[in-house]
């Protein structure tokens, strides 16, 4: 197989380009280089595939890469991440999740490659937080019908609110899936190569700001959910989803998948800091935070056999092991 990885020095794309190129497939990677860490992942993959071919580009040169290329397969990841971003500069945010995936999604159309894309569950909006909702000790939660079940695809995205970030996102998100890609709309994905920040990937950030002994602020009184999946088990679906779309078997072309951990990898921010002994300070409720999200990771299973296999204890022990000892290296 011959992928072109797009963010292919971020978390998600460090992690699928090891795993793919661990399996001698031929990768060609593709990054700017501008979120933090993304340098010590490209000199982390260099270290151990020394002919990885890798071009530092920005996204609106995507497209020529890829008609150059020609790869058989694109697996997109270059964003815009943050909420707060796109806040303070929609127009860039468009431009890059945007106008960027359309001209990505378009090119491989041409190539005839087939795209698995990131999405997020920003993209439904407001709607999140209008279901009956109930509030427990270090927690909230569903209510209803949505209890312990979570937010499937057929989940409404049309809302009186989104995010610029949710809008972008969701602008790709369709498009791709126009154009007969794949698409994930992701939850909290957490693993080894992530170098969080306060505005995105939160568990590694609170994981890097426990190890250098730094304070820890919650935005909103701590009790928001999410569910978590691992590194391991995203890459293993997304594997999956390549696999489909170039053997046809199952077809999955067009089709979106919500992916996460599931309710029974759901924790709190509170409860986080209880695990890690993390004594927070509080901060003003954030635009849009979604008070409670899971997902309802049925549809992958049914149709590809995949569901997450990485419990959460488990998996929060390796991204503390490794940011542990990443840190300590850098020193």
């Amino acid at each position: 197989m011959k992928a072109l990885i797009t963010g292919a020095c971020g978390f998600v794309g460090t992690n699928l380009t090891l795993h793919l190129l661990g399996k001698g497939h031929q990768v060609i990677g593709a990054d700017s280089l501008s979120r933090k860490g993304s340098e010590l992942n490209l000199k982390s993959i260099m270290s151990q595939y020394p002919s990885f071919e890798f071009s530092a580009v920005e996204i609106e040169d995507l497209p020529s890469l890829i008609h150059r290329v020609k790869p058989e397969i694109v697996y997109h990841f270059a964003a815009q991440v943050a909420v707060t971003s796109s806040l303070e500069s929609p127009k860039r945010d468009f431009m890059i999740n945007g106008v960027g995936t359309f001209d990505v999604a378009l090119a491989a159309r041409d190539v005839g490659a087939p795209v698995v894309y990131t999405s997020t569950n920003k993209v439904f909006g407001d709607n999140v937080n209008k279901v009956p909702l109930r509030e427990l000790d270090k927690r909230y939660d569903f209510d209803g019908a949505l209890k312990e079940k979570g937010i499937s695809e057929e989940f409404p995205i049309d809302a009186k609110h989104h995010t610029p970030y949710g809008c972008s996102k969701l602008v790709g998100d369709i498009y791709v899936r126009e154009f007969g890609g794949v698409v994930n709309r992701c939850s909290c994905m957490y693993g080894r190569h992530q170098h969080g920040i306060m505005d995105q990937g939160w568990m590694s950030y609170f994981a890097i700001n426990k190890v250098l002994g730094k304070p820890v602020t919650i935005y909103g009184d701590g009790k928001q959910i999410r569910d978590a999946v691992h590194a391991d088990d995203v890459v293993r679906l997304l594997e999956m989803e390549g696999k489909a779309l170039l053997s046809g078997t199952p077809d999955i072309k067009g089709e979106v998948f919500n992916v996460g951990g599931g309710y029974e990898n759901t924790t709190s921010l509170l409860e986080l800091c209880d695990m890690w002994q993390i004594k927070p300070s509080f901060g003003p409720w954030r635009e849009a935070d979604q008070k409670v999200f899971y997902c309802n990771v049925s549809k992958a299973e049914r149709v590809l056999g995949w569901k997450p296999e990485r419990g959460i204890r488990s998996g929060l022990d390796d991204l503390y092991a490794w940011t542990e000892k990443t840190l300590t290296k850098k020193e």
